[in-house]
């Protein structure tokens, strides 16, 4: 029988694997466990930044699968489309089911017990510490981190305050066309493409990486995303970038809270959030990857130094901390503003180059 682990962490993506791995690093014993088998499909548009890389202390010449690197990204609005450039590159870009399986086993490499095909279907605290019941058997562990995207079986257990959150709802596609084809479609091979949604609650992507084709669409509220999808589709075929013989890998849905209002517990004397569990996607763009990696590396630190306590107040050092008074009054300000004053000034934000710089890309992306 495996010894009682000190930390259970549910789920293995970038958040719980760069969790797991920096604490049996720190040489607590680690169990991790997940519903699927990996490599599994994990849709995203995929890219990473600069700073995902030292939070995973990875040099991309050692990465051994897809990592395009990538020093323009385009931003349409319209007919028109606005290119942005570095002179250095922004941001890598990557597929989720190469990347995530890759952090994951490096996790286990370090000595984290890995358990996949085992999805949690409750979790309890006790004076003893934390039973985690899963589809095959129970462990007991001193402290559970969820890590298991929205719909995190910790994250409903331990850490749901509210029901009012903001979801972003997304429908996207990746397919393994061809790198060669790929380049025939597009001037921007191995660059993000982004295409503002008319009413600018949410933007598609086109995103071309090594041989691969991310397609998809996200919005905040607004019209149904599938109709948003089948705008984007017919913008892709009329432009050249989606041919009638390419036969995209059907489209999946997923939905994610981004970080705008207080409504999840981050953690308590036996447990903590991290990733999409704890509704850190970024604001406006619900960039996921980032925040995913950095509140992993946040909470292994508190945990390694026996202050778990300590752990919201480093993420709201780091995100800033989310205010449920100032976004009512946010919400009321945007309910009482025409809507013409808020389409000029978001259409600002993405056609001014320095405001599409600072303020989309790099402020609300992460890019660059």
């Amino acid at each position: 029988m495996s010894p009682r682990p000190d930390i259970v962490v549910v789920g293995g993506g970038p958040a719980g694997s760069t969790v797991a791995w920096r604490l049996a690093r720190a040489g607590c014993r680690v169990e991790l466990v997940d519903a699927a088998t990996f490599p599994r499909v994990k849709l995203c548009a995929g890219w990473i930044t600069p700073t995902v890389l030292r939070d995973v202390e990875l040099d991309p010449r050692d990465y051994p699968h897809t990592m395009q690197p990538f020093r323009t990204v385009s931003v349409a609005v319209g007919d028109a489309e606005y290119e942005t450039r570095w002179d250095h590159v922004a941001s890598w870009g990557i597929v989720r089911a190469e990347f995530d399986t890759f952090l994951l086993r490096r996790a286990e490499a370090a000595g984290v017990r890995v358990r996949e095909g085992a999805r949690v279907q409750a979790v309890g605290v006790d004076a003893e510490g934390v039973e985690v019941a899963t589809t095959d058997g129970r462990v007991r562990t001193d402290l559970v981190v969820g890590a298991g995207g929205h719909g995190c079986p910790v994250a409903r257990a331990l850490g749901a305050t509210a029901d009012d959150e903001d979801v972003v709802v997304t429908q996207e596609s990746e397919t393994a066309v061809g790198a060669d084809r790929l380049r025939g479609l597009t001037a921007r091979h191995g660059c993000p493409e982004l295409f503002a949604e008319p009413d600018f609650h949410g933007y598609g992507w086109y995103f071309t990486k090594g041989d691969f084709l991310n397609v998809g669409v996200g919005a905040l509220g607004g019209a149904p995303v599938r109709r948003r999808l089948g705008g984007l589709l017919d913008r892709l075929r009329a432009t050249g970038r989606l041919p009638a013989d390419i036969a995209l890998t059907p489209f999946r849905g997923h939905a994610y809270a981004i970080r705008r209002r207080r409504t999840r517990r981050l953690a308590g004397a036996r447990f903590a959030l991290v990733g999409d569990a704890a509704g850190l996607a970024r604001d406006v763009s619900g960039e996921g990857i980032g925040p995913a990696v950095r509140s992993g590396v946040l909470a292994a630190d508190a945990i390694a130094r026996g202050d778990i306590g300590s752990y919201p107040a480093r993420i709201a050092a780091a995100f800033g901390a989310p205010d449920r008074l100032v976004a009512r009054l946010l919400a009321r300000l945007t309910r009482h503003l025409p809507e013409s004053v808020l389409f000029a000034a978001a259409r600002q934000a993405c056609t001014r180059p320095g405001l599409r710089r600072r303020l989309v890309l790099e402020g609300a992306f992460g890019i660059g």
